[in-house]
């Protein structure tokens, strides 16, 4: 029986400032704040910089014209020009004064906005900054008649008409640090806000997560405790939470493959290898009462019981190796390789073992051919191909064949003038263990084509099984196997 894992295993243990998605938010929000504040130092300096260009040239054309007037008309003019109201320069203030502070004409606005403290200020300015046509800025603030405490800011400059005689042009600026004030404080609250309203998304997000990941580790959960159909539980969104589940799913799918593969293969085995432990318990038994009777007969039944033995052996390997590959699903380390080399080196070593039984061996290898997967697998089962035809075979001879078929897929075939196998019974010998009766007095144990299918199947390809060429004598109508694999690429 599984037990169920605690539910309280599955919440995620990190405190929410301490789990990715929001420390993520966090992270979006003091990049944006980051960004926020260089975008608006930038747009500060260089607006800052275009109007004080813009004022100081303002200024300097106001002077220019006085200095002007001035030097054509005198004092009295420059005096009369400031005294009179000039609604067109309302955001200026002009100021002509002598040295010792006495002012001598003034305009509109500066007599509403320039206070005896604010001009001695100005004065002082003026002094501090030293020379002509040096401009300089002047910030204060005022309560006007209303009882209203107003900010001002004036950029001027002043000159020299004469000596002793001194005009200050200012231009209002205020407009431009109201404007930014303004930004400034739109930018504030702008990034209360984003903040506000990114860490409520940041705990939306990371419940959103949370609530995917801690899926996936019920999943783990469950698996862990032995329940592999335990699966992710897909919402059908198409996000990177939807795939990940996909695969996620996909591999466990495989590893319940795999380990129902690996009990059926020790299933197998156990099975398959009762039948040979039996029959080898028989024998020594059989032997053991001949050598009570006959003690002299000992060395031949150890000589039997090590045949025996040794055969046992072999059909382990072999159900082993083909357990090995149903339960993988693919042959182990594929790799490109010469199958033209291989088929001419299956004809060496087999030419011999069928002249020496007296039957012909002919080979047709196409050259050049070449094949994806595991060289000694494919060898093995074209070892028992040929094996089993040469056994098989009592009289007329044995084609191997390397070629690309219609499909251009690769073929290794086999074609004997043996007995032959029925057709209904052609399905039946690729099983463990299944002989025919016409060869049950030949030695064996049922396993060369199981091999053979096995490694076909591990390659994606098949084993395929048909009539020989005909009958050859008395024999007939012979056999022809084929393992074919896919193309390459």
């Amino acid at each position: 029986m599984i037990a169920l894992p605690n539910p309280a295993r599955f919440s995620l243990k990190a405190t929410m400032f301490r789990q990715t998605p929001f420390r993520l938010t966090l992270m979006f929000i003091t990049v944006y704040s980051f960004v926020a504040v260089l975008i608006f130092a930038y747009i500060y300096i260089a607006s800052s910089a275009e109007t004080k260009a813009v004022s100081d040239a303002q200024v300097k054309s106001r002077i220019d014209y006085l200095e002007e007037v001035y030097r054509e008309q005198g004092e009295e003019a420059v005096v009369e020009t400031l005294s009179q109201e000039d609604i067109t320069e309302w955001f200026f203030v002009k100021i002509v004064y002598r040295d010792d502070g006495e002012i001598l004409a003034e305009n509109r606005r500066a007599t509403t906005e320039v206070s005896p403290q604010v001009f001695d200020h100005i004065r002082e300015k003026a002094r501090y900054v030293g020379g002509d046509e040096r401009a300089f800025q002047i910030n204060y603030r005022l309560t006007d008649p209303a009882g209203k405490r107003k900010s001002y800011a004036y950029r001027g400059q002043v000159v020299t008409l004469e000596p002793g005689l001194s005009l200050y042009v200012g231009m209002d600026t205020s407009w431009s640090e109201k404007g930014f004030d303004m930004g400034f404080k739109a930018l504030w609250g702008g990034g209360v806000l984003v903040i506000v309203l990114g860490l409520f998304a940041g705990m939306i997000i990371n419940n959103e997560v949370s609530r995917s990941v801690q899926g996936l580790m019920q999943v783990f959960d469950l698996v862990k405790e032995g329940d592999l159909k335990a699966r992710a539980k897909l919402r059908n969104s198409g996000d990177e939470f939807d795939a990940l589940a996909e695969r996620v799913n996909e591999t466990l799918d495989r590893m319940e493959k795999t380990m129902s593969n690996l009990k059926y293969a020790g299933d197998a085995i156990a099975h398959d290898l009762r039948t040979p432990l039996s029959r080898l318990r028989s024998k020594l038994e059989v032997s053991l009462y001949d050598v009570e009777k006959d003690p002299s007969q000992a060395p031949e039944v150890i000589e039997r019981a090590l045949a025996e033995t040794d055969q046992l052996l072999r059909t382990f390997q072999t159900v082993f190796s083909i357990s090995r590959l149903q339960a993988a699903g693919q042959a182990p380390d594929q790799k490109l390789f010469d199958a033209s080399a291989l088929a001419e080196d299956m004809r060496e070593l087999f030419e011999i073992l069928a002249e020496d039984k007296g039957l012909e061996f002919t080979a047709e290898i196409e050259p050049g051919v070449k094949a994806y997967g595991n060289r000694d697998f494919l060898a093995q089962a074209m070892a028992n191909l040929l094996d089993n035809a040469i056994k098989y075979t009592q009289t007329g001879g044995i084609t191997l064949r390397l070629r690309h078929n219609s499909r251009r897929e690769i073929e290794f075939s086999v074609t004997d003038t043996g007995q032959g196998v029925p057709e209904a019974d052609r399905a039946r010998i690729t099983q463990r263990f299944v002989r025919l009766e016409n060869s049950r007095s030949l030695p064996g144990v049922g396993l060369g084509l199981s091999m053979v299918e096995a490694v076909a199947v591990a390659h994606k390809g098949r084993l395929s099984i048909d009539e020989g060429p005909g009958v050859y004598g008395d024999q007939g109508p012979g056999l022809r196997t084929a393992l074919v694999l896919p193309p390459v690429g």
